[in-house]
């Protein structure tokens, strides 16, 4: 058994393990990239053990009871602490397109009422401004993953096609409003350093600029054309005729 085969083996097995170990908590992923920007929202789901832990540390007051203040204070913490992590959590082309954060907001569904194991959702909503064009030449796009994340979507910029992809588990690719959709479970990324090895888990995505033909405007321009053409074409028969006539 090579020496890759093994390291692999072992990193399934300890996502295996910590899968079981927090199945209280799921995530989802939602990458929306825009010309010069990027929406970023991260879905967390927390039930029994996971939930109760959570609310726990929500109730600074150890009162038994989540207040709206106490929200507040936990929201303004985050975001403070988190904001120079958010930038690790996507990359375009290696980092070599620089983001900066524009926003972030932290969002309680039931996190109110008595500390219980009852549902609790968190949303973290984070826009990134790109110093540069997104959606023109080709670009990769790196993504933080974790073996919790149920679901990862990535939705193009208009008139970006998908080239490869790479991290993703069952993934699928969908149209939907003129925009390419990507979709998977984030899964284990294998690459090479200095001919060796690599694993992590993350999701790699590679993007181009469509061919011109492929725009969506291409199609109304083309027909545009063809009318202008047209109508050059029947005013040249007209004038030949009136000249005839004369």
């Amino acid at each position: 058994m090579s020496k890759r085969t093994i390291i692999l083996l072992f990193i399934l097995f300890f996502c295996c393990f910590a899968l079981k170990a927090s199945a209280d908590v799921s995530f989802t992923n939602n990458i929306e990239m825009h010309e010069e920007s990027i929406t970023f929202v991260i879905h967390e789901t927390y039930t029994l053990d996971d939930a109760l832990g959570f609310r726990e540390d929500l109730d600074a007051d150890n009162s038994g009871n989540v207040n709206a203040s106490e929200v507040e204070v936990f929201k303004e913490s985050y975001l403070s602490d988190r904001k120079a992590q958010f930038l690790e959590y996507v990359l375009i082309d290696n980092g070599s397109l620089p983001l900066n954060i524009d926003s972030a907001d932290l969002q309680f569904e039931g996190a109110d009422g008595m500390v219980d194991i009852s549902q609790l959702n968190v949303t973290t909503i984070v826009q990134y401004g790109a110093n540069s064009t997104i959606s023109e030449g080709k670009h990769s796009v790196w993504v933080l993953g974790h073996p919790l994340i149920d679901n990862m979507r990535f939705v193009l910029p208009a008139d970006m096609e998908l080239v490869s992809y790479d991290g993703l588990d069952n993934a699928s690719q969908s149209v939907q409003d003129g925009r390419v959709v990507l979709e998977g479970v984030s899964g284990i990324r294998s690459f090479m350093i200095n001919d060796t090895p690599a694993f992590e888990y993350a999701a790699y995505v590679t993007i181009e600029e469509k061919s011109i033909y492929e725009r969506s405007f291409f199609l109304p321009l083309l027909i545009i054309i063809e009318i202008i053409l047209a109508s050059i074409a029947l005013y040249i028969i007209r004038m030949n005729k009136i000249k005839k006539s004369q």
